[in-house]
């Protein structure tokens, strides 16, 4: 009998073993961002359409104080996102950049096939990894050109207030390739961007997590990932 509940368990969560998968940087950087994108979503549709009905003399600096909370959360969206960076190259085999999957390699290729097919519903179970599969990782790569175009453009806005400072020298170059008003507007389209990138992550997550009982919604809080059969 116990044999038999032994032998369900393991048809459920087929694992050879656990490999720490997601060291610590990954991990807090990885929640600060969810955090900080968080903030910056709220903060910056406020100060786009201030929601939030208040009594001017009882608040009257209401939307500086907004900004102001949306100014230092981007500086430390923008850390964290640099530390990531960093991490990328100076971090474990999973999540360094030569994790990169190549289309041009054969072997990369039929992982990039088996989660293409699995996310268009027409494969049951994808080959197991231990990193990010090829369909996350380019959607990682996508959003965090994104990213680098909000930071820029956030500091780009935030330095008009004078254009003699060194931060407007640097990040003011934006306004020689697009108006003050196409920086605003693809800056707050990026809100909208970044909104659906976060609920595909969670439904992809979940489902991946669900299918293939490797862990990976646990492992980037504990950092380890089973090392399940295929």
């Amino acid at each position: 009998m116990a044999s038999a509940v032994n032998d369900r368990k393991y048809m459920q969560c087929p694992a050879k073993g656990f490999v720490y998968v997601w060291e610590a940087p990954v991990r807090i950087t990885h929640w600060i961002n969810v955090l900080c994108i968080m903030v910056l979503v709220m903060t910056g549709l406020y100060m786009h359409y201030p929601f939030i009905k208040h009594n001017p003399v009882d608040f009257p600096y209401m939307m500086g104080r907004i900004r102001y909370i949306h100014y230092l959360t981007g500086l430390i969206f923008t850390i964290t996102i640099m530390v990531r960076a960093w991490w990328a190259i100076a971090g474990n085999k999973y999540a360094n950049i030569r994790t990169f999957y190549n289309p041009f390699r054969k072997k990369d290729r039929q992982y990039i096939f088996s989660y293409l097919k699995y996310y268009l519903f027409l494969e049951k179970k994808p080959k197991h990894v231990l990193t990010h599969n090829p369909m996350a990782q380019y959607a990682y790569i996508g959003i965090y050109i994104i990213f680098l175009y909000q930071i820029f453009s956030g500091f780009a806005l935030w330095s008009q207030y004078d254009p003699n400072s060194t931060m407007y020298a640097f990040f003011g170059s934006i306004f020689a390739v697009l108006s003050n008003q196409w920086v605003r507007y693809l800056h707050f389209f990026g809100i909208f961007i970044t909104f659906i990138f976060l609920m595909a992550h969670l439904y992809a997550a979940i489902l991946v997590d669900f299918r293939t009982h490797a862990g990976d919604i646990s492992s980037i809080f504990s950092g380890w990932k089973a090392d399940i059969e295929d």
